[in-house]
């Protein structure tokens, strides 16, 4: 019967629903009911609310008050993103229910419709990490627009908070115009300065600004050294790859025509990172293409590679054109960035390239080699069982790789801690029982067993 009520509630708005559930529940008188209630919060989810209610602290979810305010207020911008494509990053801030209902309408109403039931669904998340969880999302998958916007409301939340206070007790009306200007090909510029005291929203794509740890990783790249590059999940890695490749082309010698692969070797990063340099590039007069199993039996790959400055390619795609004979030698490139570069090991394809290439650096009089760029979260163990043969796992990954300098974050890591997603850990203490019912079983079993053995045999 509560339920159906529940339920009629529902239709008429959450909030009453929420209300109706809470009056049920305080009128409950049998023991044990406040243990149920966040039991079920969190069997159902909402880990943080639990938390706050059983912590009887509340601070966590009062803090996200202003970041509701923000995305309400960039809304506008959020809905050129496709929930599908930031779903796999935000969907731990969100219960499962809510994830399938934005996946459902993405698909049968528009992204638009689904973008704007996962801000509605995020602004009632209990989760204190949505608000970074979605500045890596839109990071990771290439909407740095959106992305720019809810990073400077972040980082000048107190201004913002001020203004949303003057908002609130002066509304007036006012007609806005505006003309686009093009954009600076600095990739280091903002294009929203803090000192101009506005926010623009362009329709076309805008570049970020590097974060420092973002530039110290790139530096030995950019240096010329080819280069392992290993940062946390979510760091902004693919942007690190822009830098290098933005310095690539700009310093290319002269009389030298550069150009750039990157390999990716799952499918939908490929499609992710492809758009990614497509957005960055293009724009600047580059040609950008991108292939893969699916698509390669439709174009002439020979001559894509030949008239892109930039190509994207699943490592295979690669690999077929040598063993077709379409090309000879790696020389054809200039720079070779290889994503999730802690597989070049045994036959995977990347080896197998990293392999030809070194073959033309020792054995043959090869021309200019292009350099190496390895992308990881982390170059990993193998099969070691000691410190010597992690080392030695490391050491043969880098010379796989002909790497010079392995690049981590070590001067700017504060900026990096403010930008990574972060294990919180819990420790709850648990009091010994006073009489072990488990324990006691498993001691008759065995003094049992004893006795028995005793009997077979002269113990």
């Amino acid at each position: 019967e509560v339920k159906e009520r529940v339920r009629k509630e529902e239709e008429k708005g959450v909030t009453a629903a929420a209300v109706l559930f809470l009056d049920t529940i305080l009128q409950l008188e049998v023991e044990g009911w406040l243990r149920g209630f966040l039991d079920a919060l969190v069997a159902a989810g909402y880990t943080g609310l639990a938390e706050a209610i059983e912590n009887w602290d509340f601070s966590k979810l009062e803090k996200l008050k202003l970041h509701r305010e923000l995305l309400k207020r960039i809304e506008a911008t959020m809905l050129e993103v496709d929930p599908v494509a930031v779903m796999p990053y935000i969907n731990t801030c969100l219960i499962e229910r809510e994830c399938e209902e934005i996946l459902q309408i993405s698909e049968h109403r528009s992204k638009a419709a689904g973008i704007t039931k996962l801000i509605e669904y995020l602004c009632r998340s209990d989760k204190e990490q949505w608000p970074k969880s979605l500045q890596l999302a839109l990071d990771n998958t290439g909407y740095y627009n959106a992305s720019q916007l809810w990073d400077m409301r972040e980082d000048n939340a107190k201004d913002i908070d001020g203004e949303m206070m003057d908002a609130s007790e002066n509304t007036f009306e006012t007609t806005v115009t505006f003309s686009e200007e093009a954009e600076c090909d600095n990739l280091s510029k903002n294009i929203c300065t803090l000192s101009e005291g506005i926010y623009q929203s362009s329709p076309v794509y805008e570049t970020k600004k590097a974060r420092s740890y973002q530039t110290e990783l790139a530096q030995p790249a950019i240096d010329g050294k080819n280069t392992l590059i290993c940062a946390p999940t979510g760091s902004g890695k693919t942007f690190v790859a822009l830098l290098i490749c933005e310095h690539h082309f700009q310093n290319v010698p002269a009389g030298q025509k550069a150009k750039v692969v990157f390999l990716a070797t799952k499918v939908p990063v490929y499609e992710q990172q492809k758009i990614v340099f497509k957005q960055h590039f293009e724009r600047r007069g580059y040609s950008v293409h991108g292939i893969s199993g699916e698509t390669a039996a439709n174009v002439s790959v020979e001559k894509l590679i030949q008239d892109s400055d930039i190509i994207v390619l699943t490592p295979q795609i690669l690999v077929n054109t040598f063993k077709q004979g379409l090309f000879s030698s790696l020389c054809i490139f200039t720079l070779m960035i290889f994503d999730e570069c802690h597989n070049t090991t045994g036959n995977h394809p990347y080896n197998v390239l990293m392999t030809r290439y070194l073959e033309q650096k020792f054995h043959s009089s090869a021309n200019q080699l292009p350099q190496i760029v390895g992308l990881t979260a982390s170059v990993g163990v193998g099969n070691a069982k000691s410190i010597k043969e992690t080392i030695d796992h490391i050491c043969t990954l880098c010379s796989n790789l002909d790497i010079h300098a392995i690049s981590t974050v070590r001067e700017n890591k504060e900026d990096l801690q403010r930008f990574s997603n972060k294990p919180e850990t819990h420790v709850r203490w648990v009091k010994k029982r006073v009489q072990n019912h488990f324990a006691d079983i498993i001691s008759g079993l065995m003094s049992e067993t004893e006795a028995v053995m005793r009997k077979i045999y002269s113990v």
